[in-house]
Formats: C-alpha cells, structure tokens, sequence
C-alpha cells in the first residue's frame, strides 16, 4: 500500500532532489505542499522582511539588481522566494560565480554580468534594486531610475542615507560609493518611503516603493 508523504517545497535543492527520487524508488507517493516553510527562513529584523514587502513572489516576473556577496540580510532571503522567473544581475562575476551555487526556490533563475545603466528593464512584475544606487553617480541612478519608471513594474528600491561616503572593504572596485542620498530625493522621484532610523548604527536606510 502507498502511503502520502507530506515534503515542504523551498526550492530545487540537490539533495531535496535526491531524497525525493529515492522515496519514489520505494514506491511511495509524494504530496508537495508548497503552503509549508523551512525552518531556517533567516533570522533578519522584522523591518527589512521582504515578505512584508513583496510576500514570496509567486507568478512574478522579477529583477534583482546587483546581487553583491549575497550576504545582506536582504539576499539572504533572495532564495527562499519563489518567483516565476528571478534574473539577477550584477558588474562583478566572481559574485554571480558564487549565487549560482547557491539553492533558489524560484522557478527559472537566470545570472547575467552586465552594468545596469546598460539593462532594458521591460517584461518585468517586480524590479528590486538593493544597495545599489550608492554605487552610481547620482545623475547616472537617476536615469536608471526614470528608465524602471517607464515600465509596468513595481520598483522596490533599499539603500543608505549615509552622510559621508564609506571606505570600500570589499575589495571589488564596484562596491565604491559615489553617490548620498535623502529621503527627499526619493519622494521628489514619486517613491513612498519607510525611513528605517539609525538602522546602520550612525546612519539611517530607506524603503522606497514605487507601484504602478
């Protein structure tokens, strides 16, 4: 007799593949209840959840913008979304070298090296630009910004307010910061803001969220 097993789907983990392949050698059948989470969801402050913002994304053509060293707490979460198609983007390839050998629990993720001043940001749901825009000179972001607003796609932007420019520790010369940003700027762009007060310790962060 073939008794249900009840497997929580986040993602297509090679191991997760293996187990799987070798329950249905046993003759079991599988039941995938895509409703159930793992458990090692990472711990993040509530404010920068992106389920609060963008839940897991299900249907969802997205863009991510610069996917760093993946170790923000906002790209650690990046995995555990389950969009339709997630294609990420960054200039440096070593840290596109590394998500890849990360597991995502999208449906189809692409990575591609390429400058965003040089992406055509059409067919996308959903474009997320995390701690990017620093890197930009201000008049270069806000061209990019002007051309995500020509879309149809819901802008989710999260950056610093930093009063002074940060040294570069992180060895890649994309990680320079080019560019200070207020709250202000962002409204003056037709963004809605959260201000995340002192959330860098000395200095403040900002949600801005642009729907269409």
């Amino acid at each position: 007799m073939k008794v249900p097993i009840v497997i929580p789907t986040f993602g297509r983990f090679k191991k997760l593949e293996r187990l799987l392949a070798s329950i249905k050698e046993l003759g079991f059948d599988l039941i995938l209840d895509t409703s159930l989470r793992p458990s090692n969801y990472p711990m993040i402050k509530p404010c920068v959840d992106l389920r609060k913002k963008i839940g897991y994304g299900r249907g969802l053509r997205a863009l991510n913008v610069g996917v760093g060293n993946c170790k923000s707490d906002l790209m650690r979460q990046m995995p555990f979304m389950e969009f339709e198609q997630l294609d990420q983007i960054d200039v440096h390839q070593p840290y596109l070298d590394y998500a890849k050998t990360l597991g995502w629990g999208s449906r189809v993720v692409t990575f591609l090296e390429i400058d965003v001043r040089k992406v055509h940001f059409e067919g996308y749901d959903i474009i997320m630009v995390f701690d990017v825009l620093e890197h930009l000179t201000k008049e270069e972001a806000i061209e990019v910004i002007e051309k995500m607003k020509k879309t149809k796609a819901k802008l989710v932007i999260f950056g610093p307010l930093e009063k002074t420019f940060r040294p570069n520790t992180f060895g890649a010369e994309s990680q320079d910061h080019l560019s200070l940003w207020t709250e202000a700027d962002f409204k003056e762009l037709g963004f809605e803001t959260e201000r995340l007060v002192n959330f860098h310790g000395d200095f403040d962060a900002l949600w801005a969220i642009r729907n269409t």
